[in-house]
């Protein structure tokens, strides 16, 4: 009778705590559900702007200066010869726009990678916990 009431105990203990621990296993999945998701908007916003980076960065690097082209002027008229010191400083503003657009295409791409690395690890704990026996 004795071993009866002990394995009812056991059981019944058993099962309170695993009814305790699942609720809390599915908090933490929630939670790291949601910080999922945050992530993930985060890394998608990060590559749109990347994507727009990469193509300023792309139309700047094709451009031609301003000063170099042609304008619509008659042929009787001559061609004005632009001003060395200008031609200088447009194409140092440029080369100052094109390593701008790269740093910030560095600095985006690094960000983009870690957000990617945080959402791997969460996909991980995600999926370790849903393994973990419900005892």
């Amino acid at each position: 009778m004795q071993l009866i009431l002990l394995c009812v105990f056991f059981v019944t203990a058993n099962t309170i705590w695993a009814d305790t621990e699942t609720p809390d296993q599915e908090a933490q999945i929630r939670e790291l559900e949601k910080t999922l998701t945050r992530i993930q908007q985060e890394s998608q916003s990060t590559y749109q702007q990347f994507l727009m980076i990469q193509e300023m960065r792309r139309n700047e690097m094709a451009e031609v200066p301003q000063t170099l082209r042609q304008p619509n002027i008659p042929l009787s008229q001559s061609i004005p010869i632009p001003n060395y010191e200008d031609l200088i400083q447009l194409k140092e503003e440029k080369q100052d726009r094109i390593d701008k657009y790269t740093t910030d295409l560095d600095r985006l791409y690094a960000r983009y990678r870690e957000l990617e690395n945080e959402k791997q690890t969460i996909f991980e704990q995600i999926r370790s916990l849903e393994k973990k026996p419900k005892e």
